[in-house]
């Protein structure tokens, strides 16, 4: 894995997990688990005990299921390659069977002091956890992007007091990253929206973020990759593929389906 995708990859991560749907998701699965006591823990722990084994188990499957499966797609582009739902959720539950095994192990060690006696099964068991896993990532992703579609558009200030208004993606960003924007990137489920002051992510697929751009002239360049044109300094060749210079000093690359285009907009 590159430098830029492990970035991208640790900056989706964050996000995810600063998320309060995901945290309040894994909260409720924990006190579920705790009030339930399957596999014996009712017999075996006091609810206080049961709450913090169950959260341990949690916190721990979903979070490794979540990042190995992440730094794996970021590593090889599964995420691009794999577009069906069922798809994706078979080969991530899977990929996550291994942590999500090692993370319940290690729970267990520590809650009763000893190793499962059958690791066959366990596996299967955190197999199946994985796959849940991934299931109700594609719900929250569903849901989040449901929201963030129908969530109602700021109130209006009077034009002649209000400043213009940024375009709808940059105003997902953080106050601290909206500024002019220069380029927006896949990754993965997300978008990298990089302006002047800043760089985050977005939940969002890359055709509503160039809707959302608005009138930003701007231009898509590659499946992945949209520029805005005042940021594109200069198209140049990196062993002989063309490439866009932004006004940043990054390079993002010109596929040859959108060529024509780029050579239309004036760079030659």
């Amino acid at each position: 894995m590159n430098r830029t995708a492990l970035h991208s990859a640790l900056r989706e991560i964050r996000a995810h997990f600063s998320n309060l749907r995901v945290l309040g998701a894994m909260l409720v699965v924990a006190v579920v688990l705790a009030l339930a006591g399957p596999f014996g823990t009712s017999d075996s722990m006091t609810l206080g005990a049961r709450f913090a084994y169950w959260a341990a188990i949690v916190a721990s499957s979903y979070g490794l299921a979540f990042s190995v499966s992440l730094l794996i797609s970021h590593a090889f582009g599964l995420g691009r390659r794999i577009t069906a739902v069922w798809a994706r959720v078979l080969v991530f539950g899977a990929i996550a069977g291994v942590p999500v095994t090692l993370a319940v192990t290690l729970v267990n060690v520590i809650a009763y002091g000893r190793l499962p006696g059958d690791v066959l099964t366990l596996w299967a068991q955190c197999t199946l956890i994985g796959l849940c896993v991934m299931t109700m990532l594609e719900i929250l992703d569903a849901s989040i992007r449901q929201a963030a579609a129908e969530a109602p558009p700021a109130p209006a200030m009077p034009a002649q007091d209000a400043p213009a208004a940024p375009p709808a993606i940059v105003a997902r960003l953080p106050h601290p990253q909206r500024g002019r924007l220069v380029s927006m990137s896949v990754a993965d489920h997300y978008v990298e929206v990089t302006t002047e002051k800043g760089r985050g992510l977005v939940l969002i697929r890359l055709g509503d973020a160039m809707k959302e751009a608005g009138d930003v002239p701007g231009l898509q360049i590659h499946r992945s990759h949209w520029v805005a044109l005042d940021a594109v300094r200069r198209l140049v060749r990196v062993d002989g593929k063309p490439m866009l210079e932004l006004t940043d000093g990054r390079r993002l690359p010109v596929s040859r389906s959108h060529a024509d285009a780029v050579r239309a907009a004036g760079f030659n």
